[in-house]
C-alpha cells in the first residue's frame, strides 16, 4: 500500500513538472542566475565581434556566424547589444539591445539520451520524447546529466536549441 501511495505521488508530481514544461520569455522573464550586460561592437575582423569591455564582463569576442545564430544580423561597429552571461561566465545569449528577442522557452523532464559528441539530446516528459539540438558552449554541461536521474531544466533559443541546462530545483 504504501509503495502505491509513493508511486502515486511521484507520478503526480512527474506530471505537474510535465505540466510546467514551456514558458515564454515573458512568463520566465530573466534568469536568476544569469547576467545582463550591454556592450557596443567595437570592430569586426577575421569573422570575429569584437565587443566592448564593461564591469564584471571583460572583453569578449563572438565569430559573427555565432552571431547571426543568435539574432544580431549584419552587425556593425558602434551596434550596442545585450549578452546574456551564466553562472560560469559563459555567454548564452546575445541581441541587439531595443530589438526584443523573439522569445526562449523551457522544458522540464528528464535526460534520456546525449549523442557521444554531447551536440544533441533527447529529454523525455509527460509530452513525450524531445530531440534537441545542444549549443557548443552548453554541451559541457551536458555530461553532468548523464548518469542522473533527476529532473532538469533546458532552455532553448529561438531556434529550439539548447543554450543552458540546470537541475530543477
Amino acid at each position: 500500500m504504501r509503495s502505491i501511495l509513493v508511486s502515486i505521488v511521484v507520478v503526480a508530481g512527474f506530471l505537474w513538472c510535465g505540466s510546467q514544461t514551456f514558458a515564454s520569455e515573458a512568463d520566465h522573464g530573466k534568469h536568476p542566475t544569469h547576467q545582463y550586460r550591454t556592450v557596443t561592437v567595437e570592430k569586426i575582423q577575421s569573422g570575429l565581434l569584437f565587443l566592448g569591455q564593461q564591469a564584471g564582463v571583460g572583453q569578449r569576442t563572438v565569430s559573427v556566424h555565432k552571431a547571426e545564430r543568435m539574432g544580431v544580423l549584419q552587425p556593425k561597429k558602434g551596434d550596442e547589444v545585450i549578452l546574456e552571461i551564466d553562472e560560469n561566465n559563459m555567454l548564452i545569449d546575445l541581441h541587439i539591445k531595443g530589438v526584443p528577442p523573439a522569445g526562449h522557452r523551457l522544458i522540464t523532464g528528464k535526460l534520456t539520451y546525449a549523442d557521444p559528441m554531447w551536440e544533441v539530446v533527447e529529454i523525455s516528459n509527460a509530452e513525450g520524447k524531445h530531440t534537441l539540438a545542444v549549443d557548443g558552449d552548453a554541451s559541457n554541461k551536458v555530461f553532468h546529466f548523464m548518469n542522473d536521474h533527476d529532473l532538469m531544466v533546458a532552455e532553448l533559443n529561438e531556434d529550439n536549441m539548447v543554450i543552458d541546462i540546470h537541475h530543477l530545483h
